[in-house]
């Protein structure tokens, strides 16, 4: 989110995760799908999408956020 004042100031990495997935395939043209994640249309509940490892909840971005925490409700009151 600071990219636009800071520029790479923060990134500890050279290639965001999408970059290194493209490289590594042959044809990324044809092989990859960024799907609805790049879309506004995934601040849309039905787009949400957590994802559960035993005790461990995480979600990608806000639009997640409704469905986070109704994982993190359920999985308290078991």
């Amino acid at each position: 989110m600071t990219a636009w004042k800071l520029g790479r100031y923060y990134r500890t990495y050279d290639d965001y995760v999408e970059d290194e997935v493209r490289k590594s395939m042959e044809k990324p043209q044809e092989q990859f799908d960024a799907g609805i994640c790049n879309t506004f249309a995934s601040m849309d509940a039905k787009y949400a999408s957590v994802c559960v490892d035993e005790n461990y909840i995480s979600a990608r971005w806000p639009g997640d956020v409704k469905l986070f925490a109704e994982t993190i409700l359920n999985k308290l009151s078991i």
